[in-house]
């Protein structure tokens, strides 16, 4: 997540401190002015040492002051950024020494200086002044942020009664952390009442445009004494706005040890998790969705031209392809192609149905098509498009999200990512699961989601399409 405080800022700050710890680190051993020699090799290697460091501060969460890192995340996170941007600097430093040394070493004979040389105590140095130079500048801006109105977390409390103000005390006791809380959210009190704290902004029903309004990064739940339906409801509805959401944990959920538990200024909070991932995963995930799409088009296209001949062949009149709207991620429409495995208007009379198993409707071609999995290929399209992923929750028609939506709000939480040619439910899900048991499976997914488990799903996609036993829809 980008800093909401000046971004550049922070970078060149970082770039300052990179330098001078590698101005220092020379200086200390080697001396000054250090001999050519033993710093040629910084030369031609610094920018990508720099450009690895500054990926590495992002990827570690170092440019994002949420209130909820305290210094010791700091530290932490720090250590780790810079303690593995010094091995991989050693790594760049010793391939530039094996495969340049030579060349330089007959440049720095030509002009009477001794050959180049790889010192590895710079390194350390290196290590240990940046460790002291990063940790010290974020220390001393957490102390300052407030002041300097930069990244402060703004929150929104679902639940203005008396649990409520107390979370809401608690908060600003700790304001120094960098939680400033807007105001309440509750459907039991009237708008016009103002608490100790604040106004009441509204109900449930005006969450996306309260948040948008009062810019809120932050929901807090605590409406404890809601039933199980009630409280999907709410973190359905804070679910549809881009803020973070966290609730309140009840006693037995603190005694679960898979339960992971953090804290927004001392209060433990359990965070509702919309399968975010970190930017170097979202990045090798859509490249790997790019180049698995882009080589199946190319490879598969013989096979194309064979089922494509093959449908001509039973209905001669009808096209091969059929397009359908579907939903995808946030709610956006889009054009889904699939061979066409059923009669022409095969919905004109029933209107939009699911299929079932041995649906009259379906074709013959249609029928071993689906049964290998091969009515999906053109969604290699969708995918390099950008329109769905490799994995993820398969998208549905407009109508029955609407219906599904409606008879449980919860399903509208597929659409926080990309929808898939191949999911947890096409794995182990039947063919005609319940709308409900099949949001089990997307949601475990999306809770769950990392490069590893696409990978396993795509491997058992394989075997399940292999063996020939078919899968979810």
């Amino acid at each position: 997540m980008p800093p909401k405080g000046p971004a550049h800022k922070f970078i060149a700050v970082d770039l300052f401190v990179m330098l001078a710890a590698v101005a220092l680190a020379v200086v200390s051993w080697l001396g000054f002015p250090p001999n050519p020699p033993n710093v040629v090799l910084y030369k031609h290697t610094l920018l990508v040492i720099v450009l690895i460091r500054l990926f590495l501060h992002y990827t570690y969460g170092l440019y994002d002051f949420r209130a909820n890192n305290n210094a010791v995340d700091v530290l932490y996170n720090t250590f780790c950024a810079v303690s593995l941007g010094s091995v991989i600097e050693l790594c760049v430093l010793q391939f530039a020494y094996i495969y340049y040394a030579n060349g330089l070493d007959e440049r720095s004979l030509a002009v009477g200086q001794s050959p180049v040389q790889l010192s590895r105590i710079v390194v350390v140095l290196t290590w240990v002044y940046s460790l002291i130079g990063f940790s010290t500048w974020r220390l001393l801006y957490l102390r300052r942020r407030r002041r300097w109105a930069y990244d402060l977390t703004t929150v929104l409390i679902v639940g203005a009664g008396e649990f409520g103000e107390t979370v809401r005390q608690e908060i600003e006791q700790y304001s120094r952390m960098g939680h400033r809380v807007v105001g309440f959210i509750d459907d039991e009190i009237d708008e016009t009442q103002v608490t100790s704290s604040g106004q009441i902004l509204g109900k449930l029903e005006d969450i996306r445009q309260i948040v948008q309004e009062h810019k809120v990064d932050e929901i807090i739940v605590t409406s404890n004494r809601a039933s199980r339906g009630e409280l999907l409801a709410i973190l359905s509805q804070c679910e549809q706005t881009r803020a973070r959401v966290r609730m309140l944990p009840e006693l037995y959920e603190t005694m679960i040890g898979r339960v992971e538990i953090g804290h927004v200024a001392g209060i433990p909070m359990i965070e509702i998790r919309r399968g975010d991932l970190p930017p170097w995963c979202r990045f090798w995930k859509r490249t790997m969705d790019v180049a698995v799409a882009a080589v199946g088009l190319i490879l598969l296209s013989p096979i194309w031209i064979v089922i494509w001949f093959a449908i001509k062949i039973f209905d001669p009149n009808s096209p091969a392809l059929y397009s359908q709207p579907r939903i995808g991620m946030d709610n956006r429409e889009f054009v889904l192609y699939k061979f066409r495995t059923m009669v022409p208007d095969a919905e004109a009379q029933s209107g939009p149905v699911l299929a079932l198993n041995n649906d009259p409707r379906i074709t013959p071609i249609g029928r071993f098509l689906r049964r290998w999995n091969l009515d999906e290929l053109p969604q290699l399209y969708n995918v390099l498009k950008g329109d769905m992923s490799l994995v993820g929750p398969r998208p549905e028609r407009p109508s029955f999200v609407e219906e599904y939506t409606r008879e449980n709000p919860t399903y509208e939480m597929r659409t926080q990512i990309r929808p898939g040619m191949t999911g947890l439910a096409q794995i182990h899900g039947l063919y005609n699961a319940s709308p409900y048991n099949k949001l089990r499976y997307d949601l475990s997914y999306i809770n769950n989601i990392s490069f590893v488990l696409d990978l396993k799903i795509l491997l058992l996609t394989m075997i399940v399409t292999l063996t020939g036993r078919r899968n979810g829809v």
